[in-house]
Protein backbone atom coordinates (compact mmCIF):
# COMPACT_ATOMS: atom_id res chain seq x y z
CA UNK A 1 0.00 0.00 0.00
CA UNK A 2 1.43 3.41 -0.93
CA UNK A 3 2.48 5.12 2.30
CA UNK A 4 2.41 8.56 0.65
CA UNK A 5 -1.27 8.17 -0.26
CA UNK A 6 -2.09 7.13 3.30
CA UNK A 7 -0.21 10.11 4.77
CA UNK A 8 -2.04 12.52 2.46
CA UNK A 9 -5.39 11.11 3.57
CA UNK A 10 -4.52 11.21 7.28
CA UNK A 11 -3.23 14.79 7.10
CA UNK A 12 -6.28 15.86 5.12
CA UNK A 13 -8.66 14.34 7.67
CA UNK A 14 -6.92 16.27 10.43
CA UNK A 15 -7.26 19.50 8.44
CA UNK A 16 -10.93 18.83 7.68
CA UNK A 17 -11.64 18.17 11.35
CA UNK A 18 -10.06 21.51 12.25
CA UNK A 19 -12.17 23.37 9.71
CA UNK A 20 -15.44 21.66 10.59
CA UNK A 21 -16.46 24.10 13.32
CA UNK A 22 -15.84 27.33 11.44
CA UNK A 23 -18.99 29.43 11.13
CA UNK A 24 -21.45 26.58 10.75
CA UNK A 25 -24.82 26.06 12.37
CA UNK A 26 -25.19 23.05 14.64
CA UNK A 27 -26.72 20.81 11.96
CA UNK A 28 -23.91 21.55 9.54
CA UNK A 29 -21.35 21.11 12.32
CA UNK A 30 -22.79 17.69 13.16
CA UNK A 31 -22.74 16.62 9.50
CA UNK A 32 -19.11 17.71 9.19
CA UNK A 33 -18.19 16.01 12.46
CA UNK A 34 -19.86 12.75 11.36
CA UNK A 35 -18.11 12.96 8.00
CA UNK A 36 -14.76 13.63 9.64
CA UNK A 37 -15.23 10.67 11.99
CA UNK A 38 -16.19 8.37 9.12
CA UNK A 39 -13.11 9.42 7.15
CA UNK A 40 -10.95 8.95 10.24
CA UNK A 41 -12.36 5.43 10.77
CA UNK A 42 -11.65 4.65 7.12
CA UNK A 43 -8.05 5.81 7.35
CA UNK A 44 -7.51 3.71 10.50
CA UNK A 45 -8.94 0.67 8.70
CA UNK A 46 -6.59 1.18 5.75
CA UNK A 47 -3.59 1.52 8.06
CA UNK A 48 -4.56 -1.63 9.97
CA UNK A 49 -5.02 -3.60 6.73
CA UNK A 50 -1.62 -2.40 5.54
CA UNK A 51 0.01 -3.53 8.79
CA UNK A 52 -1.69 -6.94 8.64
CA UNK A 53 -0.64 -7.53 5.04
CA UNK A 54 2.95 -6.53 5.77
CA UNK A 55 3.11 -8.82 8.81
CA UNK A 56 1.84 -11.93 7.01
CA UNK A 57 4.12 -14.95 7.21
CA UNK A 58 4.23 -15.98 3.55
CA UNK A 59 5.71 -19.36 4.50
CA UNK A 60 2.59 -20.24 6.48
CA UNK A 61 0.05 -22.64 4.99
CA UNK A 62 -2.71 -20.23 6.00
CA UNK A 63 -1.15 -17.06 4.56
CA UNK A 64 -3.32 -17.04 1.42
CA UNK A 65 -6.53 -17.47 3.42
CA UNK A 66 -5.39 -14.73 5.80
CA UNK A 67 -4.58 -12.40 2.91
CA UNK A 68 -7.97 -12.97 1.29
CA UNK A 69 -9.73 -12.28 4.60
CA UNK A 70 -7.81 -9.01 5.00
CA UNK A 71 -8.79 -8.06 1.45
CA UNK A 72 -12.44 -8.93 2.13
CA UNK A 73 -12.36 -6.69 5.21
CA UNK A 74 -10.74 -3.93 3.17
CA UNK A 75 -13.45 -4.28 0.53
CA UNK A 76 -16.07 -3.85 3.26
CA UNK A 77 -14.35 -0.64 4.40
CA UNK A 78 -14.31 0.73 0.87
CA UNK A 79 -18.01 -0.09 0.57
CA UNK A 80 -18.61 1.93 3.74
CA UNK A 81 -16.55 4.77 2.24
CA UNK A 82 -18.83 4.82 -0.80
CA UNK A 83 -21.86 5.06 1.50
CA UNK A 84 -20.59 7.99 3.61
CA UNK A 85 -22.86 11.03 3.54
CA UNK A 86 -20.68 13.77 2.10
CA UNK A 87 -21.26 17.42 3.13
CA UNK A 88 -21.80 19.89 0.28
CA UNK A 89 -18.39 21.48 0.86
CA UNK A 90 -16.77 18.17 -0.10
CA UNK A 91 -19.18 17.11 -2.84
CA UNK A 92 -16.26 16.20 -5.13
CA UNK A 93 -15.44 13.31 -2.82
CA UNK A 94 -18.68 11.43 -3.44
CA UNK A 95 -17.96 10.19 -6.99
CA UNK A 96 -14.38 9.39 -6.00
CA UNK A 97 -15.56 7.33 -3.04
CA UNK A 98 -17.99 5.46 -5.29
CA UNK A 99 -15.26 4.76 -7.83
CA UNK A 100 -12.84 3.68 -5.09
CA UNK A 101 -15.42 1.25 -3.73
CA UNK A 102 -16.18 -0.21 -7.14
CA UNK A 103 -12.52 -0.63 -8.03
CA UNK A 104 -11.64 -2.24 -4.70
CA UNK A 105 -14.53 -4.71 -5.05
CA UNK A 106 -13.25 -5.68 -8.50
CA UNK A 107 -9.70 -5.98 -7.17
CA UNK A 108 -10.73 -8.28 -4.34
CA UNK A 109 -12.86 -10.39 -6.68
CA UNK A 110 -9.92 -10.88 -9.04
CA UNK A 111 -7.57 -11.64 -6.14
CA UNK A 112 -9.95 -14.38 -5.02
CA UNK A 113 -10.05 -15.72 -8.56
CA UNK A 114 -6.25 -15.65 -8.80
CA UNK A 115 -5.58 -17.42 -5.51
CA UNK A 116 -8.52 -19.82 -5.48
CA UNK A 117 -7.87 -21.28 -8.93
CA UNK A 118 -6.41 -24.79 -9.14
CA UNK A 119 -3.08 -23.12 -9.83
CA UNK A 120 -2.27 -19.46 -9.17
CA UNK A 121 -3.67 -17.29 -12.00
CA UNK A 122 -1.13 -14.55 -12.69
CA UNK A 123 -3.38 -12.81 -15.24
CA UNK A 124 -6.16 -12.37 -12.68
CA UNK A 125 -3.62 -11.19 -10.10
CA UNK A 126 -2.31 -8.55 -12.53
CA UNK A 127 -5.84 -7.30 -13.26
CA UNK A 128 -6.60 -7.30 -9.53
CA UNK A 129 -3.55 -5.15 -8.82
CA UNK A 130 -4.56 -2.62 -11.48
CA UNK A 131 -8.03 -2.30 -9.93
CA UNK A 132 -6.40 -1.98 -6.51
CA UNK A 133 -4.15 0.83 -7.78
CA UNK A 134 -7.19 2.65 -9.19
CA UNK A 135 -8.98 2.40 -5.86
CA UNK A 136 -5.96 3.76 -4.00
CA UNK A 137 -5.55 6.56 -6.54
CA UNK A 138 -9.11 7.69 -5.77
CA UNK A 139 -8.24 7.63 -2.06
CA UNK A 140 -5.26 9.84 -2.81
CA UNK A 141 -7.50 12.28 -4.70
CA UNK A 142 -9.88 12.35 -1.72
CA UNK A 143 -6.91 13.29 0.45
CA UNK A 144 -6.05 16.18 -1.87
CA UNK A 145 -9.62 17.45 -1.76
CA UNK A 146 -9.84 17.23 2.03
CA UNK A 147 -6.59 19.13 2.47
CA UNK A 148 -7.54 21.78 -0.11
CA UNK A 149 -4.49 20.89 -2.23
CA UNK A 150 -4.38 20.82 -5.98
CA UNK A 151 -4.64 17.42 -7.62
CA UNK A 152 -1.37 17.07 -9.59
CA UNK A 153 -1.71 18.14 -13.22
CA UNK A 154 0.05 15.04 -14.48
CA UNK A 155 -2.82 12.92 -13.16
CA UNK A 156 -5.08 13.86 -16.15
CA UNK A 157 -7.62 15.40 -13.82
CA UNK A 158 -9.69 18.52 -14.40
CA UNK A 159 -10.49 20.42 -11.21
CA UNK A 160 -13.56 22.62 -10.82
CA UNK A 161 -13.42 25.10 -7.97
CA UNK A 162 -16.28 26.68 -6.10
CA UNK A 163 -16.12 28.71 -2.90
CA UNK A 164 -19.23 27.86 -0.90
CA UNK A 165 -16.98 28.20 2.13
CA UNK A 166 -14.07 30.63 2.14
CA UNK A 167 -11.80 27.97 3.63
CA UNK A 168 -12.82 24.99 1.48
CA UNK A 169 -12.61 24.46 -2.25
CA UNK A 170 -14.81 21.91 -3.94
CA UNK A 171 -12.89 19.86 -6.45
CA UNK A 172 -14.37 17.57 -9.02
CA UNK A 173 -12.62 14.79 -10.84
CA UNK A 174 -13.61 14.84 -14.48
CA UNK A 175 -12.81 11.38 -15.74
CA UNK A 176 -16.09 10.32 -17.30
CA UNK A 177 -14.29 9.67 -20.58
CA UNK A 178 -11.59 7.72 -18.76
CA UNK A 179 -14.23 5.63 -16.97
CA UNK A 180 -15.87 4.76 -20.28
CA UNK A 181 -12.49 3.63 -21.64
CA UNK A 182 -11.77 1.77 -18.41
CA UNK A 183 -15.10 -0.05 -18.60
CA UNK A 184 -14.35 -1.17 -22.16
CA UNK A 185 -10.94 -2.47 -21.11
CA UNK A 186 -12.37 -4.16 -18.04
CA UNK A 187 -14.93 -5.97 -20.16
CA UNK A 188 -12.03 -7.16 -22.33
CA UNK A 189 -10.21 -8.33 -19.21
CA UNK A 190 -13.22 -10.40 -18.24
CA UNK A 191 -12.81 -12.44 -21.41
CA UNK A 192 -9.19 -13.23 -20.77
CA UNK A 193 -6.94 -10.22 -21.26
CA UNK A 194 -4.53 -9.65 -18.43
CA UNK A 195 -4.25 -5.88 -18.38
CA UNK A 196 -6.55 -2.97 -17.70
CA UNK A 197 -5.48 0.40 -19.03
Amino acid sequence: MNKNKLKILLLAISAAAGISGCGKNSEEEKALADFSQSMSDFSVAIREADEKINSLDVSSDTSVDELLQILDDLDAEFTKLAEIEVPPQYAGIEPLADQAGENMSEAVSYYHSAFEAESFNQNDADVAYQYYERAMQRVEYIGYILSGDEIPEDENVTVYEEDNDSMILDKWLNDDDDDENENENIEDADVGESSVE
